[in-house]
């Protein structure tokens, strides 16, 4: 399980449309880097009545079992219970990540991770980070096996609304 809280479960993915344009944005910014170390980014996202979550791991494209560089960043449901504050995590949520793959670039022996979640403040407000060597798309294949305790596709409540990517307002 990928959430920070215990209680979160059953949560819905976030919109596939924003997970893409930001793996895209990662790859595309970090070009070199990935082109040189044969390696992609890969966004996965869960919208839990409890928390936002973001993962967002740097994966070899030619061995699944190189271990990956993941950041986790959560943030709790009062920074997502309108638009503006969707936005605003989504922005933050994207900063956060560069400014974590910027330090694990400007050294070519980085190994500060983080396995416990930790809490950072961003412009004025809490978000919570763990990093570590998770393979997220093999979690994943064993959730699957797992069964219904990990059905991700299970109710979510009034917070998936405001993450709607057909409301006209949130596409603006």
């Amino acid at each position: 399980m990928f959430a920070r809280k215990v209680d979160s479960k059953n949560g819905k993915s976030i919109p596939e449309d924003w997970l893409l344009s930001l793996s895209i944005l990662l790859n595309e910014t970090y070009q070199d880097e990935c082109e040189k170390k044969q390696r992609t980014f890969d966004v996965y996202g869960q919208i839990y009545k409890e928390e936002l979550l973001l993962v967002v791991s740097w994966l070899s494209e030619k061995d699944e079992y190189i271990a990956p560089i993941t950041c986790f960043l959560s943030c709790g449901p009062e920074q997502m219970n309108d638009e503006k504050k969707v936005k605003s995590t989504q922005l933050n949520f994207i900063d956060v990540v560069g400014i974590f793959f910027d330090q694990v670039f400007a050294s070519d022996d980085w190994s500060e991770f983080e396995p416990n979640w930790q809490e950072v403040n961003y412009k004025d407000e809490n978000y919570f980070f763990k990093l570590s060597r998770e393979n997220v798309n093999l979690t994943l294949e064993a959730n699957k096996l797992l069964g219904e305790d990990f059905d991700e596709d299970e109710g979510m409540g009034e917070v998936e609304e405001v993450l709607d990517p057909e409301d006209t307002e949130y596409n603006q």
